[in-house]
Order: C-alpha cells, then structure tokens, then sequence
C-alpha cells in the first residue's frame, strides 16, 4: 500500500518535470488571466509574419462576434458550455471541456475498439494456421510420391546398412540448406556420410528414372515457390498493418504515449490491478477450497485505492491540460482558439493518415489480389474513418452549437494553420498523448469503481443486516464487509472479468506476438522442407546419372558415388519432422 500511494504521488511530480523540461514553460502561469484588450503589450514572438494568417478580428462567428469577444464572455461567465465538473465547478472552463469531450467522444466506446483489433489478431493468427497445416498437407502429399519413386527404384537397405543409416539419423540430426550446400548438423552433407562404413552393394528393382525424378523435382519447386511468395505478401502485412490496426483512433493515443512520461501511472495500475484480482479473484478462490456457500468479501482496501487514484489522476489531468493550453496559448493566444484550433489540426491530421492507410491497402488488394489480413485490416480502417468523421462533425456541432461558429469557415482554419506550421507534430502529440493516457486510465478505473458498487448493491440487496455466527455473535453486513452467496458472486465475477479484459489494451504483448511469430516460424520450416526434398531428389539424380557410367570415377569417387546414393535414398524414404527443427 504504501509503494502504490509512493508510486501516485511521484507521477505528479514526474509531470511536471516533464512540463517544464519539454515546453520550457511554467505549468503555473495562467494565460486565462490576462486581458487581452487591457494588455496590449503581451505578444509572443512569431516565427512566420501575422500576414500569413487570418487576424482574429476576422474570425467571426454567426452574430458577427469576433473569436476575441467571445472569449471574453466565456471568462465572464456569459456562455455556459456545459453541466458541473467532478470537482464542482461549473463548465465555463473551456479546459475542463476539453477533457470531457475527450472522454465522451473517444473513449466511450473504448471496449468495442479493443474488441475489433483482438478480433482482426485472432483471426489473422487463425489464418496463419490454417496455412501452415495445408503447407504441411502439400509437403505430406509430395513426400509421399518422392517415397513411393524411391520405393519403385530401389530395394530396402541390407541388415547392416539399416543399422548404420539408423545410428548416423537418430532424433538429434538436423537438416538445412546453407548458401545452395544441404547440410546435416552443420556439416555438409559430403562430408557427413564420408566416414559410414556401408555395403556397397546397390540393390535396384529397375533402371532408375531421371526423367521421373525431374518431373517430382518440377513439380515440388512449383508448390514451394507458390508458398513462398504467399508467406511473403502475408508477412510483410502482418508485420505492416497489424502494427498499424493497433494504431488507430482513438486508441492510438494510449499506446503512442512517452513511456517514461508515464511509467509511474503505469506501475500504479499494475499495482493497484493486482491488488483487484487478488481480492475478487484469488481470495475468492482460496474460500471455496474450504467448500463455502458464501462468499465474504473486504473491499474497504480495494476502495481506498481506486479513490486514491482517481484522485491523483483529475490532479494530473488537470495539470497537463493546463500546461498544454499554455503550450498552444503561445501561438495562439487565447483558451478557445486554442481549442478550437487543436481539435480541427487532430481531426486533419487523423483523416490525412487513415486516407493514405486506405489508398494503400485498396493498391495492395488490387496487386496481389484477395487477402484475408488486407481484407480485416481495410475494414478495421474504414470504421476507423467514420469514427474520425463521426467525431469531427460532433466537435463542429459542439462549437456552432456554443460559440456559433462555422467549423469549415477559412478564418478559422487559419488556426490550424498556426499549429501547423509552428509546432513540431512529433512534440504536440507527445504532450496531447499524455492527456488522452489518462483520461482513458480514469475510465478504467471508474470501471473498476462501478463493479464494486455493483457488488455492494448485490450485497445488501440479498443478504439480511445481521448474520448469525454460531448462533452466538452477530456480524454487521456493513458497506465494506460483504457476504454474497457464491451462486450470486459467480455472476457478479464475470462482470469483473470483462473490465480487467476490457483493461488489457497490451492484449498484443510479447506472449500473443510470440503465438504470431512462432507460427510464421513453423511455416517457414514447412515451406523449407520442400526445399530440403528438392535438393535430396536433385543429388539422387546427379549421382544415379554417375553409377551409369564409372570408367572416369577414381576408386574413391566410386565408393564415394554409392554411399552418396544409399544415403541420399534412405533419407527421401525416411524423412522425419524432427529433423527439421
């Protein structure tokens, strides 16, 4: 407990160091208190002339109010945009706006973004099997026919040349292909069965067929050069949109966060989850070992923790808005061109990205054809362009609504042009990244909030005041120590279970990405196979054309031609999946 409550209040500090380090500015001066119209003299330097851009006295709303006086009577209170804050306030603070609206038209819907991106991952990973068990279909298939020729052509090995094949191939071997030489346990092949004390008598059924072993060979390399440029297209998509689906709007925002900007908040929830599971799921566990027919539940700690955090994370959201205000004030000069500004620059930039991801997956389709992993990812993309739109027009609504200006009206988009040209993309969405962070770890935690709530209500909804224990003390059913029967808990669990897996935005962490990995890593050995076979086959034919004609092969070459053959045709009879690994 003490290391989580360490843990929340270093974030804060850790905040504003980076503040203060980054925009090189004070997180405590407040440009909401100048007057613009009073202090005259107040002017930051611009980098470009004002001459580029629309003068604010220009920028006018449907009663021919400039953007200046509207903020004016913003500060006095004359426009109210909103209900009251969590902390009381009214919504006359367009920076408190900024973080519900942020909160409402983001991440409202955060769980069913998740839940399309697992999909598109879990059947991108389904689909990978189901190409590596029809690669190992087509190498079976091809395996058997190479058995079937070497079967037709050649007896079986003697007694004693079984037993040496045997020793020489036991589950250790392993059999690659090294620049175009086949290799066996990193030796060449040559020179592995060099030393194999053979008889070298070969048994033949019948004059051995090049022609058919080319016709195997032709046909093997057709298969394998269709599965290999197949894995190629799908891995280059793996590795190109799946990273690009799980940077999308609006959970990008979360996962394109300066880790070290919030690495105390993250260890904080890490902390305070477990300490979750360990009181709703673990205890829970360890009661029904002891065959219980209720559940009794302490949620007092888990309680002091959630509020804690959500304490530390208003705190926190409030400073880095503020300090992100300030960073924009500095061009902008002014809470509602900031606004407005920022949400029109977001919404340009998102569309701009979620076009070119389109228009490339659309080129891509019509180059290679269908694909699944295209096909998942382009309709994951195209939500992902009506949430941007849908959102955009709520923003443009919100602000025609409020201030009653046209959010497609050319003055005011001179706005997002100063914030174009006069902030680096990279170090705004940095800081603006940070915000929606902690905004979305608040909803989680207000989550977590609602399901003890839930189990509070379920609590004393069922279960009387008092309880009789051994019918001598009575045990208080207060707020804090709840008693469910387990049938009800059991229910109430999976309401639990759905917020931590709604939570786990890393779904994609190293041990699903290793499921990927290995899979594509398994195709690779199948498709290698065929490779393997080939070049056995080929080596097979070169020295069957050889024993035809031995009047130039030296006495060596000679022994060397026939433990080449004896060797080359046990392995095509015999080959094994370990010896692949």
């Amino acid at each position: 407990m003490k290391i989580y409550r360490f843990l929340l209040f270093s974030f804060e500090s850790l905040n504003e160091i980076v503040y203060i380090t980054n925009n090189r500015i004070s997180p405590y001066n407040d440009i909401k208190k100048y007057n613009e119209g009073k202090n005259t003299q107040l002017r930051w330097q611009r980098s470009l002339s004002e001459g580029w851009y629309c003068p604010s006295d220009q920028i006018v709303d449907e009663l021919n109010e400039t953007i200046n006086d509207v903020q004016h009577k913003i500060n006095r209170g004359d426009i109210c945009i909103g209900t009251r804050a969590y902390d009381g306030d009214e919504f006359n603070d367009l920076r408190k706006f900024f973080i519900e609206l942020i909160d409402q038209l983001f991440f409202s819907n955060y769980n069913e973004c998740l839940d399309m991106e697992k999909k598109l991952y879990l059947n991108s990973h389904n689909l990978l099997k189901e190409i590596h068990e029809n690669i190992s279909k087509d190498f079976e298939n091809r395996h058997n026919l190479a058995r079937k020729h070497i079967e037709t052509y050649f007896s079986d090995p003697s007694l004693h040349n079984q037993q040496a094949l045997e020793l020489m191939t036991g589950s250790d071997i392993t059999l690659n292909i090294n620049d175009e030489n086949l290799m066996v346990n990193t030796k060449k092949i040559e020179k592995y069965f060099a030393g194999a004390k053979f008889e070298l008598h070969i048994a033949q059924k019948e004059e051995y067929s090049t022609m058919e072993n080319n016709a195997l060979i032709s046909d093997n390399e057709k298969i394998w050069k269709h599965h290999t440029n197949n894995l190629l297209n799908i891995e280059e998509h793996i590795l190109k949109y799946l990273n690009l689906v799980l940077h999308r709007f609006p959970l990008k925002y979360y996962r394109d966060v300066n880790t070290f900007a919030v690495m105390f908040q993250d260890n904080a929830m890490n902390i305070l989850e477990e300490n979750l599971h360990n009181t709703f799921y673990t205890k829970y566990v360890e009661q029904m070992k002891n065959s219980s027919d209720n559940v009794h539940i302490n949620v007092l700690p888990v309680e002091f923790l959630l509020y804690d955090m959500i304490g530390v994370l208003n705190h926190s959201i409030d400073h880095s808005v503020h300090s992100f205000f300030l960073k924009l004030n500095k061009v902008l000069n002014g809470d509602l061109k900031s606004f407005i500004g920022f949400f029109l620059y977001l919404f340009d930039r998102e569309k701009m990205k979620n076009n070119m991801i389109i228009k490339s997956l659309r080129s891509d389709i019509n180059t290679i054809g269908k694909n699944e992993i295209l096909s998942n990812a382009l309709e994951l993309f195209l939500i992902e362009k009506n949430d941007i739109d849908i959102s955009e027009l709520k923003i443009k609504i919100f602000i025609k609504n409020n201030f009653k200006f046209n959010g497609d009206d050319k003055n005011l988009k001179s706005l997002e042009k100063k914030i174009y040209d006069n902030f680096q993309e990279k170090q705004l969405m940095e800081s603006f990244c940070i915000i929606a962070y902690q905004i979305l770890i608040r909803k989680v935690v207000n989550d977590y909030i609602s399901f003890v709530l839930l189990l509070k209500k379920a609590a004393h909804k069922d279960q009387p005041f008092f309880k009789k224990v051994v019918n001598a003390f009575l045990l208080k059913n207060n707020d804090s120590n709840l008693i469910l029967s387990k049938n009800k808990y059991d229910e109430l669990l999976k309401e639990y279970m759905k917020v931590k897996e709604d939570s786990n935005f890393n779904f994609n962490n190293p041990s699903f990405n290793d499921k990927i990995k290995s899979t594509l890593s398994n195709i690779k050995i199948e498709i290698n196979k065929f490779k393997i076979l080939n070049k056995l086959l080929c080596s097979l034919n070169n020295e069957m054309i050889k024993i035809k004609d031995t009047s130039r092969l030296t006495p060596g070459e000679k022994e060397r031609n026939k433990k080449a053959i004896i060797f080359y045709s046990y392995l095509i009879r015999e080959l094994k999946d370990q010896w692949f690994y």
